[in-house]
């Protein structure tokens, strides 16, 4: 899901199937804006990340991902 000023995103909803909440955000950022999405460790998730500029807009604790004045999150589904 998304937080912030990016009207675009406003009100998206996208399950994806992931081992932890960063990784979520971050399958789901590099899918949809993947020309600004830069890990310093391709190989692995839950790195730093830098925009196109250079900016970091994720370290290694976060579990969003910082855009356009908010953020990418994501929230653990439960089954019963």
């Amino acid at each position: 899901m998304y937080t912030g000023n990016a009207k675009r995103y406003q009100d998206l909803c996208q399950e994806i199937a992931a081992f932890s909440r960063r990784e979520a955000v971050e399958r789901f950022y590099a899918a949809m804006l993947n020309e600004n999405y830069f890990p310093e460790d391709e190989f692995e998730w839950g790195g730093l990340v830098r925009d196109c500029d250079g900016n970091v807009i994720a370290d290694a604790n976060d579990e969003s991902i910082e855009y356009d004045g908010g953020y990418f999150y994501a929230e653990q589904l439960t089954t019963v």
